[in-house]
């Protein structure tokens, strides 16, 4: 019987092979990183979108009960104790008690008020909504759950700015018009619409979405329908003209334009309102 001297040699895997793997997989990751990560933006983006046209759904959906009115809480808990009797209480209306109102008639859910994208850190969900603090009797007087915020400074359970709830705004767009020219619900933006560096490099809503400290967002307009621009006059919005003038100039959605009388769209976060209805408006 012929003996086989025959053996398999083993050996491990040399220094040059394992930096040759490691360096290929580190090529790989560079190549895949920024793919990846943009693809994240983009699902968060899209996210973002479908949440805004569900909360304006919701908007729809409730005016039917208001007589074509978007939800107000003024209107809604009015100055009294009688059940859809007396003055709108315009102290109520903040955009946490409008929200809050919609919640309780689920019109959508907290977390849907708050973007996938959001990078504040006081800005959460509103978590254990209270559907019992509805009770409409006298003595309680209560139509939603008081405890939802809306102050950028220190707790806001909404990432959205949302048209101004006093004036002419509120009395000309407020309500189901379908107008395809005006913005009622957006991505926040920089205070006041401001280009000025101090405003809009130091605002937080640049990194919402932006890149290259540049505000970009999500846009609905009253007729449902909602686009990404990196404009604070996005493209389709509504122009004015100044007193005495003819020429038209678009509008900063997140600016109070005096030339427009109110007809402009405003949107914005109010934390609190006056029995008067001066708002209080945040901004981060």
């Amino acid at each position: 019987m012929q003996k086989n001297n025959s053996h398999r040699s083993s050996r491990g895997f040399t220094l040059i092979e394992l930096l040759v793997v490691m360096g290929i997989i580190a090529l790989l990751l560079a190549i895949l990183l920024p793919a990846l990560g943009k693809a994240r933006a983009t699902t968060k983006r899209v996210k973002d979108s479908t949440q805004l046209q569900q909360i304006h759904k919701g908007f729809i959906t409730l005016s039917l009960d208001y007589n074509g009115n978007y939800p107000t809480p003024g209107l809604i808990n009015r100055i009294g104790t009688t059940p859809g009797v007396g003055a709108e209480d315009l102290a109520k209306n903040t955009h946490a008690n409008m929200y809050s109102a919609c919640i309780m008639n689920n019109a959508f859910d907290a977390q849907s008020l708050v973007s996938p994208a959001e990078v504040s850190t006081n800005v959460l969900a509103f978590s254990n909504y209270n559907f019992d603090a509805y009770n409409v009797t006298s003595a309680f007087d209560s139509y939603w759950d008081p405890n939802m915020k809306s102050d950028l400074t220190t707790l806001s359970n909404t990432s959205y700015g949302t048209l101004h709830l006093a004036g002419s705004r509120k009395a000309k767009e407020w309500k189901d018009t379908k107008n395809s020219k005006f913005a009622v619900l957006s991505n926040r933006g920089v205070k006041n619409g401001s280009l000025a560096p101090a405003d809009y490099n130091a605002s937080k809503t640049l990194q919402i979405h932006g890149a290259a400290k540049q505000w970009e967002g999500n846009v609905a307009f009253n007729d449902n329908h909602v686009i990404f621009d990196n404009k604070f006059s996005p493209d389709g919005i509504g122009t004015f003209s100044a007193a005495g003038s003819t020429v038209p100039v678009p509008d900063n959605i997140f600016a109070d334009d005096t030339a427009a009388n109110g007809a402009d769209s405003w949107l914005t976060v109010i934390s609190t309102m006056s029995a008067q209805g001066a708002p209080t408006i945040t901004w981060d």
